[in-house]
This record gives structure tokens, sequence and C-alpha cells, in this order.
């Protein structure tokens, strides 16, 4: 057995999570010529949640910065800007693509950003 493979194989004894991954097509007869298809379903991975410990200083408040990644097997097929919809421990979350994936030969990382909901 291959190092990579060992380690992937502990890897994804960590995935607590399933997501779903979407992509925006183009279609004929839609208003704005795009849909959101779904390109894969129920994937294992796992979220990880890392705050930036230096806060950054406006001019009316100060705030600091969550850096959100996904842990997902190497196989998996996920491009920047496409939407994520993450249910881990119970709780399902929407996220936007923020970055290219890190590819390894054990896992890949996306970094993520929450998406922004509008009232």
């Amino acid at each position: 057995m291959k190092y990579s493979d060992l380690v992937k194989k502990h890897i994804e004894k960590l995935y607590d999570g399933v997501c779903t991954i979407m992509y925006y097509e183009k279609k004929q007869g839609i208003i704005n010529n795009t849909i959101l298809a779904i390109k894969a379903e129920n994937v294992k991975c796992r979220l990880s949640y890392e705050s930036n410990k230096q806060a950054e200083q406006t001019q009316s408040t100060a705030s600091q910065s969550q850096i959100i990644k996904l842990f997902l097997p190497p196989d998996t097929e996920i491009k920047e800007g496409c939407k994520v919809i993450v249910t881990q421990e119970g709780e399902t979350n929407a996220f936007i693509c923020a970055g290219k994936p890190l590819n390894y030969g054990s896992h890949k990382e996306v970094v993520l950003e929450l998406e922004k909901r509008y009232a």
C-alpha cells in the first residue's frame, strides 16, 4: 500500500459531513440563460473553521475574519465559484467556493465563503 493511500484512508475517517456541489450552466429559454445544476451529491467531506487572530480595524468597528476550509476526497470535481451545500453535525449551510482547490494525493482542500443572503 502506498503512503498516500494510507494517509487518504485515515483522512476519510475524519469526514463527518456530506455536501452537494452545484454549478451554474447555460440553458436556453431561461431569463438569464443560466440554471443551477447539481454536479455531485452526498459527497463525504469535512468543514474546518479557523479564526484570524488579528482584528482588522475600520473607521467604526474592529472585525475578525474567519477562514472556512472544505476537505474532500481527491477524485471530487469542484471549481471556483460553484455553490456548495454542506451538512455537518446537524447543521446545513450554503457556501461559495472562493478559491481554486488545492489538490493533494490524499485529499482536496477548498476555501469557502458563506453565501450571502439578502432579505
